[in-house]
């Protein structure tokens, strides 16, 4: 019975991941309105911290693959590039707080050293594949990365952490109140 809890929170935290990547989007830098914040991130942490690592990797990719079915406007590219970024960020936000400190400092620290990686992996990603994909001139990708993707994904870090460290203790709660946390 509590594995087929966890596979249903699993599903629900993915399901819930989705509908937050609809709506609300809106842009966090006016220079590159095209890339837009959306909550989704929330629920795959909250969903990391209170499942687990690998159950966070699930819910990353159950909500990537039906965004992607269902309303992708940037492509697979897109959906790869929110695939990998969050996986980076939840992966190392997860580790921290599975592996060194389970409390709300671990969390802190998994989450800030967890957006670090994320811009990095955005970083890196943007350079090699996604603007070459979109046909961005190479003059004008390291303008992009520095006025563009560094700073949307440190904010977007930000943001979803900040909302998730307000909303874990409730989360936690609730989770291990259905008796399927950690």
């Amino acid at each position: 019975m509590r594995k087929t809890k966890r596979l249903v929170a699993i599903a629900l935290f993915g399901a819930l991941s989705t509908v937050l990547m609809w709506f609300p989007k809106f842009p966090l830098l006016p220079q590159v309105p095209f890339m837009t914040y959306d909550f989704s991130d929330v629920p795959v942490l909250i969903g990391t911290f209170t499942l687990g690592p690998i159950a966070g990797i699930f819910i990353t990719t159950i909500k990537n693959v039906l965004y992607f079915i269902t309303r992708a406007r940037s492509g697979p590219i897109g959906s790869f590039m929110n695939w990998s970024t969050t996986l980076a960020f939840i992966l190392v936000a997860g580790a921290i707080y599975y592996g060194v400190r389970s409390d709300r400092r671990g969390a802190l620290v998994g989450m800030g050293l967890g957006i670090l990686s994320l811009t990095f992996v955005g970083v890196v990603l943007n350079i090699y594949v996604a603007l070459p994909a979109w046909g961005i001139p190479a003059g004008d990708v390291r303008g992009l990365i520095t006025s563009a993707v560094i700073p949307f994904n440190l904010l977007r870090g930000l943001i979803s952490s900040v909302v998730t460290f307000l909303l874990l203790p409730r989360a936690m709660k609730l989770i291990g109140g259905l008796g399927i946390g950690r």
